[in-house]
């Protein structure tokens, strides 16, 4: 307590929280350089022997908690520093930071010789530059050092593009990856193009990444709809939804389930019954005993129509593409609303939700 004490009577109290904050940033980055000139050594001169580890990413795993891709990392970081002298001394300085103490060792990587030829000029180039003209700076040299090469780190970058998906406990989707820079410009692009504010009506209260996160779905969902997919068992792919009749007509029922068996409420059963093929399978609570025959709520032909009429989304402001759009029963088929075009409307996936599960509370940025 005495030397929390000291630390906090050193601080200027005159000292502006802006120019504290990049004072402190500063010190940071001298402290990350020193751990990467401290590890060098441990690697260099093979101290983590001493400790009985066969290696130094094993010693720094066990001793920090790193995952092995964190403690490669810093063990990259770590020889790559003790090799190049000028990067070594502007990390130490905090005239760089460590993400382009990061981009200036891939370079090296490239070509060391034409790196070490360069090394000073590089750092001083990219020390001034915000991030992005950084990076651009570090790839054309990199191309102009060796192409080969720079190709070669191209595919290992394509190389490495992944995506992983997984249900969560609750039933939410968790998703990590990550692209290679062209693929990633695609769907970057793609979803910048149905997230843009401007394309969307001004009651639009939605975050930033809501809006990704609908737009993933709504891509998904065109491609299921429309796009060439593969006949798999005899149907195209499809999602599936389980719902009693007693639900469909609003009243209490088993609880409405999609996918593999996760529960989800009677309205966004209803919703999604609202525009879809419906099959009647009758059971008796032990087993299925009779299997109907699949028909859509919405035949093709008044979808048609109902395009023709509609074009769009009929929200007021929206005006999203017939393509993004469900067909919606005003009075709903299972509350014996009728077929036809005087009791549909178009609606995008978002105020066919809000329609039938009601306006949320705006979310926060």
């Amino acid at each position: 307590m005495e030397t929390m004490r000291a630390d906090h009577a050193a601080v200027d109290p005159a000292e502006h929280p802006i120019d504290e904050y990049l004072r402190l940033r500063g010190e940071v980055t001298m402290l990350q350089a020193r751990c990467a000139e401290v590890l060098g050594r441990i690697d260099g001169e093979g101290l983590f022997a001493d400790a009985g580890y066969l290696s130094t990413i094993s010693m720094v795993r066990d001793r920090t908690g790193d995952s092995w891709d964190a403690a490669r990392r810093c063990v990259t970081e770590a020889r790559g520093v003790a090799e190049h002298p000028y990067v070594r001394e502007a990390f130490a300085a905090a005239v760089i930071d460590r993400p382009r103490v990061a981009m200036l060792l891939a370079a090296s990587r490239v070509s060391p010789e034409l790196f070490a030829r360069d090394e000073q000029v590089l750092v001083d180039a990219v020390a001034p530059l915000p991030m992005g003209k950084a990076f651009r700076v570090i790839e054309y040299w990199k191309q102009a050092a060796d192409r080969e090469a720079a190709a070669a780190e191209a595919e290992y970058l394509h190389d490495r593009r992944r995506l992983h998906i997984s249900r969560t406990m609750g039933g939410m989707v968790h998703f990590d990856g990550e692209l290679d820079p062209e693929g990633g410009e695609i769907v970057i692009t793609a979803l910048r193009s149905l997230t843009e504010r401007g394309n969307l009506d001004l009651s639009d209260r939605r975050s930033g990444a809501q809006r990704r996160a609908d737009a993933l779905v709504d891509m998904c969902a065109d491609h299921l709809a429309h796009g060439e997919t593969p006949v798999i068992g005899g149907t195209r792919p499809q999602i599936t939804v389980t719902v009693s009749r007693e639900v469909l007509r609003g009243e209490p029922g088993r609880p409405s389930e999609i996918g593999d068996d996760i529960v989800i409420s009677p309205e966004v059963a209803r919703r999604i019954a609202c525009d879809a093929a419906i099959t009647e399978v009758l059971t008796d609570g032990s087993g299925v005993l009779d299997v109907g025959r699949t028909t859509r709520s919405i035949p093709p032909a008044i979808r048609k129509a109902l395009v023709i009429r509609d074009r769009g989304c009929t929200h007021p402001g929206c005006g999203r593409p017939h393509r993004w759009c469900d067909a919606h029963h005003i009075i709903h088929w299972a509350d014996g609303g009728n077929t036809n075009l005087d009791n549909l409307v178009l609606l995008c996936r978002r105020h066919h939700r809000l329609r039938h599960e009601g306006a949320r509370a705006p979310a926060r940025e």
